[in-house]
């Protein structure tokens, strides 16, 4: 199974933060795709932080050819958090383009187990909050 990790932390989408210029790694996701990497998973990341668009995931999705899609935003970093709208815009329209490639996406991140709704209505298969799966298509 081939999975590709990603998150919808982008730079570019807050102005607050390109002022600052102290952009950070994506800790949470690169240890969740070594941890399954560790595990004999076939793994790759896309790292959205300097990227411009969602659609900058494309390329990744036509070389990689994942199974699925997973949407790892690092829970301890306050900067998920910030102007949500258009990180949460970011993530739909990645998973989106994800489900035109085939992937099933699973998402995990605090904005979705506070309103997986959103996501399972937006190309999420799964949405997990904490260590368990919160929620998925079929049983809401």
């Amino acid at each position: 199974m081939k999975i590709l990790f990603s998150h919808s932390y982008f730079l570019q989408f807050d102005p607050k933060q390109v002022s600052h210029a102290q952009p950070y790694p994506p800790l949470g996701t690169i240890w969740a795709a070594a941890l399954l990497r560790h595990h004999g998973f076939e793994v790759s990341l896309f790292d959205t932080m300097f990227a411009h668009s969602p659609e900058e995931i494309i390329p990744v999705l036509d070389r990689f050819k994942p199974d699925v899609l997973v949407m790892y935003d690092d829970g301890f970093n306050y900067l998920t958090k910030m102007c949500l709208s258009n990180m949460r815009d970011a993530a739909f329209r990645m998973q989106h383009l994800a489900r035109q490639y085939g992937c099933k996406v699973i998402v995990t991140s605090s904005d979705a187990a506070d309103h997986y709704e959103k996501y399972l209505n937006n190309d999420a298969d799964f949405v997990i909050a904490g260590d368990k799966t919160c929620c998925n298509k079929t049983t809401g």
